[in-house]
């Protein structure tokens, strides 16, 4: 702007400038004119009487004396009425008749005549003024005018000096008033940050022209910053909602360049380092060809998809929308959620009822076959009657404790009794169980060593029983002859409750699918022990249902470790 209106004001200057030297020659050109001819008419009326012009010698006295007193060059000439020159100053030959000169005629007539003309003699304007001496003779003064080229030409290196003088004086005086006209503005615009936001540090003057605009801008400013604070915060609380997702999420354009994408989304795509800068496609996020293929589908088809990928440890449901406006494709949205524990709880399911309809089917096909046998009348004798009625009894019992470890199992998961808390004395709970165990533990040659703290939580009593009978019977069970168990509860910041064995311990295998339902490492030891297999399942339960956590450390042949944290209340 400043530059603009640099050359706005030179221009201005430059060319006022120039009219102004263009003027001035034209008025200097007249007052030339006039006082050329005024001086003509003075001299003539001074020199007008006729004696003094009435012989040659008086004429040319006459004329001498008039040109000494000019620094100029004059012709005179003397007209008879009938057009002849008698006297010429500038020849003395003799020249074409007058008569008809204008300024002649018009003397004769009037007694004086002027007029302006170029002259070929000397080739030049001329102004003639003339007037009557009597009545047979005109006087007719001339006088070389010189023309405007020549007045201009003349005058053309003053002109021209004058004309840079002022071009500089212009220069140097347009860049000031420029400065000072834009200072203000320039002031403005440096702190219209300050402005805008009504904390300037400096006084700014403001012209009164630019206040309307000045208030303009800042009623936009509080517009544009509304609008740009409203779109932040939606645009924040949709990254927020959309990174703090479980599901992945991915959103992509009609190029099928990725637009959007969450933390999950990488993840579960199996691309954790992927970064969404620049214009990223697809296929630089995930080169699955199921995938891919799933994606050219949904824009090909229009149509919503769901499908099921499955990796080594996960299974993931995709599902694609495509986003259209009339029937073309402008983009996809793409969901990604996690179903490994659907896909697991539904493979529990399906092992629980295998498992439950084989735990409960031995049983009571023992049972029913030995019945038949006693109702055929197979058996007679009194000691294979006791030996098979024994036999019946025995599984009779099991399928009982089965059906109630279900039971309680169902119970725990439901969170039956929870309501029922008090304050339980771990300690002493243990001891119970310890004593009501001591019978099997010396059958099996296992020592129990107890090292015990006395520590309180608030629980069911039963619950808590059932989980330390549940892990020192397995102590027992699975340990080795003459092996021992050691149990330990104390409390710091948790209370923590350790069983350790020196059993045949567990392989890594096997550690993260024991405490499901009837899931047993070794099933023919199984068969020696006479377990249900929903031991560890019930003390995991109760473990959750008291927000705590549970914990496994063990080796083939050389025991095992579990331990249990329950937060303090």
């Amino acid at each position: 702007m400043r530059k603009r209106l640099f050359l706005v004001i030179l221009t201005i200057s430059v060319i006022t400038s120039a009219l102004t030297c263009v003027l001035t020659t034209y008025v200097y050109y007249g007052f030339y004119v006039s006082n050329t001819k005024e001086q003509l008419k003075t001299i003539v009326k001074i020199t007008s009487e006729p004696e003094k012009w009435s012989d040659l010698d008086t004429i040319q006295l006459t004329v001498n004396d008039i040109l000494k007193s000019v620094n100029y060059n004059m012709r005179f000439t003397i007209i008879e009425n009938d057009g002849n020159v008698t006297y010429d100053s500038w020849t003395d030959e003799i020249i074409e008749n007058h008569r008809d000169r204008p300024e002649v005629d018009e003397a004769f007539q009037r007694g004086f005549g002027e007029n302006t003309r170029y002259s070929d003699t000397i080739s030049s304007d001329m102004y003639y003024y003339a007037v009557k001496l009597n009545d047979g003779q005109v006087l007719r003064l001339s006088r070389e005018i010189s023309s405007m080229n020549k007045i201009f030409t003349g005058i053309l290196p003053l002109l021209f000096v004058l004309f840079i003088f002022i071009l500089l004086m212009v220069y140097v005086l347009a860049s000031i008033i420029a400065g000072r006209i834009l200072k203000p503005i320039n002031r403005m615009t440096r702190s219209l940050d300050d402005m805008l936001e009504g904390e300037s540090k400096v006084h700014i003057t403001i012209y009164e022209e630019l206040e309307p605009l000045s208030n303009t801008i800042k009623e936009q400013k509080d517009k544009i910053n509304q609008y740009i604070n409203e779109l932040k915060y939606e645009r924040d609380t949709i990254s927020f909602i959309t990174e703090n997702m479980k599901e992945g999420f991915i959103l992509l354009n009609r190029n099928k360049n990725i637009l959007s994408i969450n933390k999950s989304g990488k993840i579960m795509v199996g691309n954790r380092k992927f970064s969404i800068e620049g214009n990223r496609n697809i296929l630089e996020l995930t080169r699955n060809p199921k995938i891919i293929e799933k994606v050219d589908t949904a824009y090909r088809e229009k149509e919503h998809l769901t499908y099921d990928i499955a990796t080594s440890t996960k299974h993931y449901r995709y599902y694609l929308s495509p986003v259209t406006e009339g029937t073309t494709v402008k983009g996809l949205l793409i969901l990604i959620e996690d179903i490994t524990m659907q896909k697991k709880a539904e493979i529990m399911r399906k092992e629980f009822s295998a498992n439950v309809s084989h735990e409960l089917k031995t049983p009571l096909t023992t049972i029913v076959g030995f019945a038949e046998m006693i109702k055929e009348g197979l058996i007679k004798d009194n000691e294979n009657f006791k030996k098979y009625g024994a036999m019946i009894y025995k599984e009779g019992m099991r399928l009982i404790s089965l059906v109630e470890d279900l039971m309680r199992l169902s119970k725990i998961e439901e969170g039956v009794q929870t309501a029922e808390r008090e304050i339980v004395n771990i300690k002493e709970i243990c001891q119970e169980v310890v004593a009501l165990l001591h019978t099997k533990a010396e059958k099996h040659h296992v020592k129990i060593d107890l090292n015990l703290d006395n520590v309180e939580m608030c629980g069911n009593r039963n619950y808590i029983s059932e989980l330390l009978y549940n892990l020192i019977d397995n102590g027992i069970k699975y340990n080795k002859k003459g092996g021992n168990i050691k149990v330990n509860i104390y409390q710091d910041d948790y209370i923590n409750i350790s069983i350790a064995d020196t059993g045949v311990g567990i392989p890594a295998e096997h550690r993260e699918r024991i405490f499901e339902r009837f899931y047993r490492v070794d099933k023919s030891r199984f068969k020696e022990t006479g377990g249900t297999g929903l031991g560890l399942s019930i003390v995991k339960h109760i473990t959750e249902l008291y927000k705590g956590s549970i914990a496994i450390n063990s080796s083939v042949n050389k025991g095992t470790t579990i331990s249990i944290k329950f937060p303090l209340v």
